[in-house]
């Protein structure tokens, strides 16, 4: 298996998986990845391999670039390509500044990569009828393949303590939201909202994970409404510990204004905790309202504020949500069920071709 990534830089082994670090940044380096792709794949013996031992498959997350250039190579060198969308490469939110597809160059590389595409996997039946009513041509190809996650890593049992020692939290409610810190993640009402949450109970901090060019923005809002010691910036939270920050939280947040999936609520739910997301994309086909959680209109700076302070005056009534959540995550978020799904996709086109 060899991984193409721009996560990382040069080239590193673990067990039998290749990664390889690669640069783009503009179109024509689009272009040298699919070449660099091509050149590539020869040297680690990929087409001198007998033909019973290769996979013969292309998976590119995201339509563009990934897909795009994963595209250039599957119509050159004729192996079949799967796309999986996750939101920015496909919906479009003008109002929002959101989606690449706004601009005509990148809509026309998007359409371009998914037509190619031997198959295209949506995560949510909200993207899923973005792509099938806005971009492809047929729907035959084009799959439906939830987001999941590991369930046994990601499990109530987890202990939060370490966190909660970390940043001296003992004796207190915490509310945590997670995501990348940008104008679509919605911190900005939930720091509103939080100055309405403390207000009320003075025993709450907010632990707003992530990074990004808007923290600063961030930072400073929570100081101008006098609630910057009440909110923890931890930034860039590691893989590792992110569940003991699930774990150490009383309810988790998700205010996004536009979202194609929210992994970040299908983690929060495996950890049996109460979610409050906006009613926007897929977050509304993880959370049912008073049910597992709530969902909330997107801005709604007071009624976030209302349901966040509800969870947290019912403590018995958040765990009953929390073990709901969890439940629906073990029927229908299981990393697992996902991952054979894909097999199922990968093994027919390796038949076929």
């Amino acid at each position: 298996t060899h991984i193409f990534t721009k996560r990382i830089y040069g080239e590193h082994k673990w067990s039998s998986i290749w990664f390889h670090g690669i640069r783009t940044s503009s179109l024509l380096e689009y272009f040298k990845t699919a070449k660099k792709l091509i050149e590539d794949l020869p040297i680690q013996g990929f087409f001198r391999a007998p033909n019973h031992i290769l996979s013969d498959i292309l998976y590119a997350h995201f339509a563009y670039p990934e897909g795009f250039a994963a595209a250039t190579v599957s119509v050159i060198a004729n192996i079949p390509l799967v796309i999986a969308v996750h939101g920015y490469d496909v919906y479009t939110e003008p109002d929002l500044g959101y989606g690449i597809r706004r601009y005509k160059g990148y809509d026309v590389a998007v359409r371009w990569a998914l037509d190619k595409a031997n198959a295209v996997v949506a995560p949510s039946l909200h993207l899923y009828r973005v792509v099938s009513e806005d971009i492809l041509k047929s729907s035959l190809k084009l799959y439906l393949v939830s987001n999941g996650v590991d369930v046994k890593r990601f499990h109530p049992e987890v202990s939060g303590s370490r966190v909660k020692r970390r940043w001296r939290l003992e004796g207190k409610k915490v509310v945590f939201a997670l995501k990348g810190h940008t104008r679509w993640c919605g911190f900005g009402y939930l720091i509103a909202a939080a100055a309405h949450v403390y207000g009320v109970r003075k025993d709450v901090v907010f632990i707003i994970g992530g990074d990004g060019e808007l923290r600063p923005f961030y930072e400073t809002l929570a100081a101008k409404l006098g609630i910057r010691r009440r909110i923890i910036f931890p930034g860039w939270i590691s893989r590792v510990e992110v569940p003991s920050y699930y774990a150490a939280c009383d309810v988790f947040v998700a205010p996004s204004l536009v979202e194609g999936f929210g992994l970040t609520v299908t983690e929060a739910m495996a950890m049996g905790k109460p979610v409050v997301a906006s009613d926007v994309g897929g977050l509304r086909e993880q959370i049912t309202d008073r049910v597992n959680g709530f969902l909330v209109p997107p801005k709604s700076v007071r009624v976030l504020a209302d349901r966040i302070l509800y969870l947290l005056d019912n403590p018995d009534e958040a765990r009953r949500m929390g073990l709901r959540g969890r439940k629906i995550v073990e029927k229908m978020f299981n990393l697992d069920d996902r991952v054979e799904r894909l097999l199922q996709i990968f093994r027919r086109l390796a038949k076929s071709s």
